[in-house]
């Protein structure tokens, strides 16, 4: 295995490893560490998809065509949903943050605050499939 692909598959699991982390308020220090490591998760997910900007053109250009594999497709599919997951994850953390942007104030949390943790808990679920698929 290439040294790039050790450095994307450990991106994957510490991004797993502290999603899962995120569901108990009470872990490291409370919501600190959740808007805190939830930005940063932002930044390792954002690297990521750096990382693989090339697999993402390609798949991009090629995506009707019938010469790709169906796992191709699902992959490209899934990594598209978890792509809008965390990006309203992350809008609607901004929106309602306490500690990083606690000025930030648009109205309807509970709204926003509903939208995050659900989408939350659906992205678990997909980096889960796509730690998965990428395992071997």
């Amino acid at each position: 295995m290439k040294k790039i692909n050790y450095v994307k598959f450990v991106i994957d699991v510490i991004i797993a490893v502290t999603f899962v982390l995120f569901f108990n308020k009470r872990v490291l220090g409370g919501m600190k560490f959740h808007e805190v490591a939830g930005t940063a998760i932002g930044v390792a997910f954002l690297t990521h998809m750096a990382m693989n900007w090339r697999w993402i053109k390609n798949v991009t250009r090629k995506l009707f065509d019938k010469k790709l594999p169906g796992k191709t497709r699902f992959s490209y599919g899934l990594n598209l949903l978890l792509l809008l997951c965390m990006a309203t994850i992350m809008v609607s953390g901004i929106f309602v943050s306490r500690v990083l942007f606690p000025n930030v104030n648009i109205g309807n949390e509970g709204w926003f605050k509903m939208l995050h943790i659900s989408l939350s808990f659906l992205s678990l679920i997909i980096v889960g499939i796509h730690v998965g698929m990428h395992w071997k």
